[in-house]
């Protein structure tokens, strides 16, 4: 039993440990889960390999503009590619950007 309340302080020291060697993880994984939500657990391993990568605060920007770049361009693309097939089938529609009040 003493073992075992030994290891449990262990644990939560490791855990901390290994935050604090990679701190750039934290928000790593904060826009991946905003931006996958319930489909993000499969690539937490992959994201946590990537944020060791990222070793200065711009290589964390410069990463985050481009997973910006591609969603922006993903969204374009399914945009024009369903506007395509909406006036394939004669529907003209025009699509633009709106503000949220």
């Amino acid at each position: 039993m003493e073992n075992e309340n030994e290891s449990e302080p262990k644990e939560k020291k490791s855990n901390f440990v290994s935050y604090m060697s990679n701190p750039r993880a934290f928000t790593l994984k904060k826009w991946f889960i905003e931006l996958l939500q319930e489909d993000y657990p499969p690539f937490d391993t992959i994201v946590e390999r990537i944020s060791t990568s990222l070793t200065t605060d711009k290589d964390l920007k410069d990463f985050g503009k481009l997973i910006t770049q591609i969603y922006e361009k993903a969204y374009r693309k399914a945009v024009e590619d369903y506007r395509s097939e909406v006036e394939r089938l004669g529907v003209k529609i025009n699509v633009t950007p709106g503000v949220l009040k």
